[in-house]
């Protein structure tokens, strides 16, 4: 079974560790760094990783990222039966809700590896797993662009994405209480179409 190692940003010692460790255990895995950190790249080389075995993505900025902006680097270069996860534990409900809905009927079997013990947190579980399902369903991807703009100095958006400020701004203040919440949802879509017609 050809597997692949996914390291997600943050936390980049603890987490590398572990995939390091399972570098070893799995010897034609190759490991791949999703993260906006530019050294990340440094630790594996010093720790005896060559580097046609590790690669570093830095397009993503937040977990949905991690997995929405890698998946089709990792379907046409890497094609792995098994996606092995490597993330916190803390983190781990959150990081599967997420890699569930976007490798949901993808043929790639999602193997969570916790590189620590720490007590699992249940914050942003349903709001990144939401987004990872619209973005799966829809193509539209929908985020937060100050955690975006903090991450990241210098980002064009793509043309699917969609800020959460602007969501916000621009259907819960401006469309009236009782109007449904799919429509509040999809009404920065709709604007924006009908803007560039």
């Amino acid at each position: 079974m050809k597997k692949l190692i996914l390291h997600l940003g943050g936390g980049l010692h603890i987490r590398a560790k572990k995939c390091i460790e399972l570098a070893h255990r799995y010897k034609d895995a190759k490991i791949l760094i999703s993260s906006e950190n530019p050294d990340a790249l440094d630790y594996y080389y010093e720790q005896g990783i060559s580097e046609d075995r590790v690669y570093h993505d830095t397009t993503a900025w937040d977990t949905v990222t991690n997995f929405t902006h890698t998946l089709n680097l990792i379907r046409r270069e890497y094609k792995p039966n098994e996606l092995l996860v490597v993330a916190h534990g803390f983190q781990m409900k959150r990081v599967m809700a997420i890699a569930n809905a976007v490798y949901f009927l993808r043929g790639i079997k999602i193997t969570p590896v916790e590189a620590d013990q720490s007590s699992k947190i249940d914050d942003y579980v349903l709001q990144d797993a939401f987004r990872a399902w619209f973005w799966r369903f829809t193509g539209v991807l929908f985020y937060w662009k100050s955690v975006r703009d903090e991450r990241v100095k210098t980002y064009t958006p793509r043309k699917n994405e969609v800020p959460m400020e602007y969501l916000y701004e621009y259907s819960f203040k401006t469309l009236p209480k009782d109007t449904p919440l799919l429509v509040k949802l999809f009404w920065p879509l709709i604007t924006k179409i009908r803007d560039s017609w």
